[in-house]
């Protein structure tokens, strides 16, 4: 779905040609009714439709029972929406800057490998991992997701931002790790056998280069002076400065190779 048929014309001829059933729309209405007659594998959705955004078109899928588990891949352009907008819809993918075709095509396959062929017996697949941010009456308040669609330090941003103290797990294909947060501060950090702002330059490159890990943050009760190791001292935005500055010049004390820029 998409404001611009010229982009969706451009999708649908190579999806076709490799014998998938394309529908395309230019308005949220019109595809949320062939969405009441027709289920589809996958939605691919641009920010800009002729009468609602892709963030809210992902929203209202989000909240239908019948549509709520199919993947959603959004393609943002150079303006991309907030972080926070992209994890609250559950958007399963997001595809930032200029339209590339083949880099459409790649993000395709990637999600319709986790979707059963129609009509084959067996239990299905496991969806792709999505951001989830539970209500706040669910009384959890867990924040969770891939690196597919928030990065680490987005990640991080948000929980200061709302001036959390627990604990977020990450699962890297490069091993697991750990942030523990003080009232929004980054307060201890561990990875691969490292500590403080080490493991966390570590951290951030793997999981730039691994969009298939997830996050999963915890609240906890604020920590007692003394309780836990407190490893890092400076705030969040100093913190991701020096990061920056680490991961660019390729610090080999991190041990985690610099991953290309994400497209």
């Amino acid at each position: 779905m998409d404001a611009d048929p010229s982009k969706l014309q451009a999708l649908k001829v190579p999806l076709t040609t490799a014998a998938y059933y394309v529908t395309s729309a230019t308005s949220a209405s019109f595809a949320l009714t062939t969405l009441e007659r027709d289920r589809p594998d996958l939605i691919v959705s641009g920010t800009r439709t002729e009468d609602l955004d892709g963030v809210e078109f992902c929203s209202i899928i989000r909240s239908n029972p019948t549509t709520q588990d199919i993947p959603f891949l959004l393609l943002s352009g150079p303006k991309r929406p907030t972080s926070w907008a992209v994890a609250q819809a559950g958007v399963d993918m997001l595809l930032a800057g200029d339209f590339v075709l083949s880099a459409v095509l790649d993000r395709i396959s990637q999600l319709l490998r986790h979707v059963a062929p129609r009509g084959e017996p067996g239990p299905p697949p496991p969806p792709p991992p999505r951001v989830t941010v539970p209500r706040a009456e669910a009384g959890t308040r867990t924040f969770e997701g891939s690196f597919g669609v928030l990065d680490l330090a987005e990640v991080t941003q948000a929980i200061a931002l709302g001036g959390k103290t627990g604990r977020l797990s990450l699962h890297l294909a490069a091993g697991g790790g750990s942030l523990h947060f003080d009232s929004g501060r980054v307060v201890h950090a561990e990875f691969a056998s490292r500590t403080g702002e080490n493991a966390f330059a570590a951290m951030v490159s793997a999981a730039q280069s691994d969009p298939e890990g997830t996050f999963r943050f915890e609240p906890g009760p604020e920590l007692p002076v003394g309780s836990e190791p407190r490893t890092i001292q400076k705030s969040v935005d100093q913190l991701l400065l020096s990061i920056a500055s680490t991961i660019d010049e390729g610090r080999a004390a991190t041990g985690v190779p610099l991953p290309p820029p994400r497209t």
